[in-house]
């Protein structure tokens, strides 16, 4: 398994040394981590519950005021145990 994951990383870096930089490539690679985050943490929230959605809704505040994502996660830790706690 580790052998598979080394390859498909290095094949990676190797393939994209083939696609030129264009400008519009280069939006897509920096917009590439949101969309995986969102792609991992939609479904989730989706089934969650109220906890959870009010968790990230701070997460997405705290982020738009500080710029920290370590602050924004800190901040969302602490409205779904606080509210977890609230409900019992």
């Amino acid at each position: 398994m580790a052998l598979a994951t080394a390859f498909n990383r290095a094949s990676g870096f190797f393939l994209m040394r083939l696609i030129p930089l264009t400008p519009r490539v280069r939006k897509i690679i920096d917009c590439l981590p949101g969309a995986v985050l969102v792609a991992l943490i939609a479904p989730t929230v989706a089934h969650g519950d109220l906890a959870m959605a009010a968790g990230l809704a701070a997460a997405y505040v705290v982020t738009k005021i500080t710029r920290s994502d370590f602050i924004a996660v800190l901040a969302a830790m602490a409205v779904g145990v606080g509210i977890r706690a609230w409900m019992g």
